[in-house]
Order: structure tokens, then C-alpha cells, then sequence
């Protein structure tokens, strides 16, 4: 196993073809017309609802960011704040606010179903992490899961 890894580690990999389709679903919303739209009424609340799901993602995945930057650079594992609760905070960001909250704002269910594209390539790609962590800090990683409240995420 490739003893380095990027502090990104495959974040870019389930990013891509995650907001790639993200896009596309929201796109499609658009253009056909009411099908897909979660409310015809009350965008308002919708929109607001959207808005404060995505700033609470987004500061969950800069409060961790900035001690994995800081953890990573130290060679440090991260298994403090966030980290106690989740797994992967910052991909448990991105599944429970920030694009459930973007389909909000959006009002589109169909880009809910991004959900699925993510999960499935976090669920595949993220294992290249865990055994990378798992060789680099063995016993203190196989204790930190051990401890954690969300496994799955």
C-alpha cells in the first residue's frame, strides 16, 4: 500500500462525478417544467431551509478542515470535535446538509437522488483511506474506531 496520501485523500473522486451529476439533475429540473420540483407553492421556506442546511455543512467542513490540515500536516489522527461523532464529518456534511439543502434551495427532488451517487462512491472509494490509516497508525486507529459514535459515515 502506498504508505502517502494526499490530505484530500479521495475527496476529489467522489466530488466530481458527485456534483458532475448534481448538475445535470438540477439542469434537468429546470428545463422540465414542474415534474421534478419538490413544491409549486412556498419556495420561500423551501429556499430558507436549503440555504441553512448548506451553511451548517459548510461549517462543518471548515471547522474540520481546518484541524485535518493541522492534524495531517502533523502527522497526527484527527479523533477530537467532529471526529468523536463521525467517522468522516466532512462526508457526513455533504450526505445530512449540504446537498440535501442543495436540492432544497433548488427545489428539486430529482437531485436528491445525488444522495445515492454519493453514497455509493463513498461507500467504494473511502475504503483506500481506512487502510491507509489503518497501516499508518494501526492500534490508535483500530481504538479510535472503536470509540466513534457514527461508523458508517
Amino acid at each position: 500500500m502506498n504508505k502517502n496520501m494526499n490530505v484530500l485523500g479521495v475527496a476529489p473522486f467522489i466530488a466530481a462525478p458527485t456534483f458532475l451529476y448534481l448538475g445535470l439533475a438540477i439542469v434537468i429540473t429546470y428545463l422540465s417544467g414542474e415534474e421534478f420540483k419538490i413544491a409549486n407553492n412556498n419556495y420561500t421556506s423551501l429556499a430558507i431551509a436549503g440555504a441553512i442546511m448548506i451553511f451548517i455543512g459548510v461549517l462543518m467542513v471548515i471547522s474540520c478542515g481546518r484541524k485535518v490540515l493541522k492534524s495531517f500536516s502533523s502527522g497526527k489522527l484527527m479523533t477530537d470535535g467532529l471526529y468523536k461523532i463521525f467517522r468522516n464529518p466532512m462526508y457526513a456534511a455533504y450526505l445530512i446538509f449540504i446537498i440535501p439543502g442543495i436540492c432544497l434551495l433548488f427545489n428539486s427532488w430529482l437531485a436528491l437522488t445525488t444522495l445515492i451517487i454519493n453514497y455509493v462512491l463513498f461507500s467504494f472509494l473511502i475504503k483506500r483511506e481506512y487502510k491507509y490509516l489503518q497501516e499508518k497508525f494501526g492500534k490508535e486507529y483500530e481504538d479510535y474506531l472503536a470509540k466513534v459514535f457514527v461508523k458508517f459515515l
